[in-house]
């Protein structure tokens, strides 16, 4: 069985990205409502963290957004704009996701088509280096975006929340048939 699959560097990346920020949102709420209903101070989940080194969940939203920008810049051959700092409040933080998500759906096909043939330089502190466009979408691109979901995942679950595989996964549509149940 042989399969024609033509999937464009838009495609991987901006829905992709899209859907990732609308989890990140939800992940906002579920924190504020744990923060509620366990009687925890208001803000308090923004400032956790999983270890003295990593981010802490506030600063995972801020970042993600950063480097959404980031890599789009260079995905459409622009420069970089200078990272954006986030009040750690909620409303910062669902406004800046908002932002994002904004910028992002405002992005054609045709400003990253053949981004994947093009050669990225990368700098200290992930890796030092020049990649090729494949390399860089599907080895870092892709992966840093998904890294801060998943630690976002990971501190609400380590206070308690009620999250699973189907919040991280967030809003599945049928778009290509069958049933997601």
């Amino acid at each position: 069985m042989e399969f024609d699959v033509s999937i464009s560097v838009y495609d991987i990346t901006v829905p992709v990205m899209v859907h990732g920020l609308n989890v990140m949102d939800d992940y906002l709420d579920h924190a504020q409502a744990l923060e509620r209903t366990r009687g925890i101070e208001p803000g308090r989940i923004l400032g956790e963290r999983l270890a003295t080194d990593m981010l802490t969940f506030g600063e995972q939203f801020s970042v993600s957004c950063n480097k959404v920008y980031a890599h789009m810049a260079k995905l459409m051959q622009r420069d970089v704009p200078a990272p954006h700092n986030v009040a750690m409040m909620y409303p910062a933080l669902k406004a800046r996701l908002l932002e994002t998500r904004d910028f992002l759906q405002n992005v054609r096909p045709d400003e990253i088509a053949g981004a994947q043939s093009h050669t990225y330089e990368l700098t200290p502190p992930i890796v030092r280096g020049w990649f090729g466009g494949d390399d860089y979408i599907r080895r870092l691109v892709l992966p840093d975006f998904f890294f801060h979901i998943s630690i976002a995942h990971a501190i609400l679950r380590h206070f308690g929340a009620k999250i699973g595989k189907r919040d991280y996964l967030g809003n599945l549509s049928q778009q290509s048939g069958g049933d997601y149940s």
